[in-house]
């Protein structure tokens, strides 16, 4: 439809509809995650692994996003091993995290575990607003928010403790919660404590690489709907990168003149406000960064002219709207020739 009609009300609405595509498909993967727990048909490998390297990757994750939102983001190191699947406490306390940072105005962010006998807790604590005692439950139920009656988007989907909650049933760990209105909260997951001496080598990769990808490389998104740039960070950390995002060039230059990593991904939008297009976008970032970045521009113009500029400077384009299967398609691509010509360099 948008490749026939011009008239720009028609085309604006056409794009709405992308973005709320786009939005509808974020959703349906949370969802997705939700009934493949239900379902059993994800099978937790429980092996016993140092809990640091977790700590670290969230550290690195969240660093920049709570810098962001004005807040403190502490991680205190740990020694401790625990007995647990590591892909799967990892997003469990990941999305702790992320409510965490998301809900919280003021204040800090702090991260850490404590040691109870031969249980291990880790612990979320911010200075947000808290949760009244009698919805302390009701906040792991799917598409629960406090505060939200509007059912704002942008204030999420209320999806990521209903995900947790699951994750630490089949876990069999326990998940608790402690508020005070105006003072904050305290999520926390309890689970067994493990010895160093039962440490395979194959367990202690498999811990280190749970988020291959987090280490591997940081994704960054510049899109101004909020809509479509929520929804990629979304797919994006489901499969386990690390994101961040700004609206525009402007704050993507911003984001990393404020010390966030070099991403080892651009995700672009082609029409941004501020006067800057994709692709210059592209070029100051790689600029600032002094390394030719990968890049992939989204964009609903399919015209000749757009297409032979994006081809020109060397960038991935994808048409909007984008097939989340094709993005993560082209992203492995973009990610494992990268690797590959590194690997050969190095020879």
């Amino acid at each position: 439809m948008g490749k026939k009609v011009k008239d720009p009300e028609i085309l604006k609405l056409v794009s709405l509809m992308d973005a709320t595509l786009g939005a509808m498909s974020g959703m349906l993967n949370t969802l997705l995650d939700i009934n493949q727990l239900e379902a059993g048909m994800v099978q937790p490998e429980v092996v016993t692994f140092p809990i640091e390297d977790m700590l670290l990757r969230l550290r690195t994750e969240f660093g920049y996003h709570a810098a962001a939102n004005g807040l403190g983001l502490h991680v205190v190191p740990s020694g401790a091993h625990v007995r647990s699947d590591p892909a799967l406490l990892e997003q469990l306390v990941r999305n702790l995290l992320s409510n965490a940072v998301k809900y919280t105005r003021h204040g800090k962010v702090l991260l850490g575990c404590r040691r109870h006998g031969d249980r291990l807790r880790i612990e979320v604590w911010d200075t947000g607003s808290g949760i009244p005692e009698e919805q302390l439950e009701a906040i792991f139920q799917e598409f629960h928010q406090i505060g939200n009656p509007a059912r704002e988007r942008s204030r999420g989907l209320g999806l990521g403790l209903a995900i947790v909650r699951r994750l630490a049933d089949l876990l069999e760990h326990r998940v608790d919660v402690r508020s005070r209105l105006g003072s904050g909260s305290v999520f926390s997951v309890e689970l067994p404590i493990g010895s160093p001496t039962d440490v395979q080598p194959q367990a202690r990769r498999r811990s280190q690489t749970a988020t291959s990808a987090v280490r591997a490389g940081v994704v960054l998104i510049v899109e101004d709907d909020p809509d479509v740039r929520d929804t990629l960070a979304l797919v994006f950390r489901n499969s386990g990168f690390a994101t961040l995002a700004a609206r525009s060039g402007e704050d993507a230059l911003e984001t990393l003149t404020l010390g966030a990593p070099v991403p080892q991904l651009l995700v672009v939008d082609y029409d941004l406000p501020g006067g800057l297009n994709g692709l210059t976008v592209v070029e100051r970032l790689r600029e600032h960064a002094g390394q030719t970045i990968p890049a992939i521009i989204l964009t609903g113009d399919i015209s000749t002219a757009t297409s032979s500029a994006i081809n020109r400077l060397g960038f991935t384009r994808l048409v909007k709207p984008v097939k989340l299967d094709e993005l993560m398609g082209v992203t492995q691509e973009m990610l494992q020739t990268r690797v590959q010509a590194n690997a050969a360099l190095d020879r």
